[in-house]
């Protein structure tokens, strides 16, 4: 992070020649308060994307655990429960329209949990009255019958996709879904 907060930094500074950045004479609150604030403003970018790149609001008082590669963010939700119930975030570019993005994520999600069915389909909104579709897709696996819950939208050419999973046997967690719905990209 610090060769990339480094490689930022020098890369703002070309074409600035070495005698421009010296400071002839004392250095006073005033300046000084300049010289923090200019360094404030470019390293923003940077800081901002690390602690609040997130595209939504996690479920309150859900744990964040190790992300998995190409997953934007994971949660669980705390318990002694042999199965946790689990959210995830993932985020991608993406060139085509909702209903195009909404083909390949059903064709994935079949391939990726095959056998099991689409219990509900239906367009909704998120972040107000952004377009988005909700999916509810039910299969049996060998720690019991699972429910994958996910919406999608696509914004700004990036399509992102919040999926929440639990054991049918679990009851769903009113927290947990209204966090799906807050998914607004960045």
């Amino acid at each position: 992070m610090l060769a990339l907060a480094h490689r930022g930094v020098t890369d703002a500074r070309k074409g600035v020649k070495h005698n421009m950045m010296l400071f002839k004479g004392p250095l006073s609150p005033r300046r000084s308060l300049i010289a923090l604030a200019a360094t404030c403003a470019m390293l923003a970018p940077l800081s901002q994307a690390g602690a609040q790149g997130l595209p939504f609001k996690p479920p309150k008082g859900w744990t964040p655990v190790q992300v998995p590669a190409g997953l934007i963010g994971k949660w669980v939700k705390p318990g002694n429960d042999d199965f946790h119930q689990n959210m995830s975030v993932y985020g991608h570019p993406f060139q085509g329209t909702l209903d195009d993005y909404y083909g390949i994520d059903i064709r994935s999600l079949k391939s990726h949990y095959p056998g099991g069915d689409i219990a509900v389909s239906q367009d909704t909104t998120v972040c107000g009255d952004h377009p988005a579709k909700y999916v509810s897709y039910g299969l049996s696996t060998t720690a019991g019958p699972l429910i994958v819950e996910q919406i999608m939208t696509v914004e700004k050419a990036v399509a992102y996709v919040v999926t929440y999973v639990r054991l049918a046997s679990q009851p769903s967690d009113p927290v947990a879904r209204q966090s799906m719905t807050t998914i607004c990209g960045i």
